[in-house]
């Protein structure tokens, strides 16, 4: 048996292509290029950290893929404290600019809406209905632990009746 793998050497890719690329893996070369080119200018990494970063929020990635690559980033391109505590400074001021926040508070209300449907989904499935004032009562549950709660009891409750008496009557849905 013979295996064959193309070489690539990380030195050879020009900054330009790997900035303009989508690719998850032209930002890892990017943080590794600047980050041997900066061995002993931490100040300079900073610099280069921030702008590595800022660029995912502005390619338009995903925050799960965000959150990934923040994290593969800040473990190679390490920096003193001081400067760290800079650049955090930097993503926070930037992230309420930029309202980011707004994107977590939009998936958060997916997360609600669909956590709502897989409970009702659920109880038709095991009960064949749900009372309209069910679903009402479910649709203002906001607090996702309580609705993953309910959610879990879906499977152990042994009619729509006792599933109804598991949310309290004064229970405001907020979290």
């Amino acid at each position: 048996m013979r295996l064959d793998f193309d070489v690539v050497k990380l030195l050879d890719y020009k900054w330009e292509e790997l900035s303009a690329s989508n690719n998850v893996f032209a930002t890892m070369v990017m943080a590794h290029l600047r980050t041997k080119s900066t061995t002993r200018d931490f100040t300079e990494r900073e610099k280069w950290k921030w702008q590595l970063v800022r660029s995912l929020y502005e390619k338009g990635l995903s925050k799960f893929e965000i959150i990934n690559l923040f994290k593969f980033i800040d473990k190679m391109m390490t920096l003193p404290p001081e400067l760290q505590q800079n650049l955090e400074s930097k993503i926070n001021q930037y992230e309420e600019e930029q309202k980011v926040e707004l994107l977590s508070t939009m998936e958060e209300g997916g997360m609600q809406k669909a956590r709502i449907q897989d409970i009702i989904d659920l109880l038709q499935m095991r009960f064949l209905s749900v009372p309209e004032t069910l679903v009402e009562t479910l649709n203002n549950i906001e607090d996702l632990v309580f609705l993953k709660q309910l959610l879990l009891e879906t499977f152990s409750v042994n009619s729509v009746a006792e599933f109804e008496e598991l949310i309290p009557d004064n229970y405001s849905g907020k979290n």
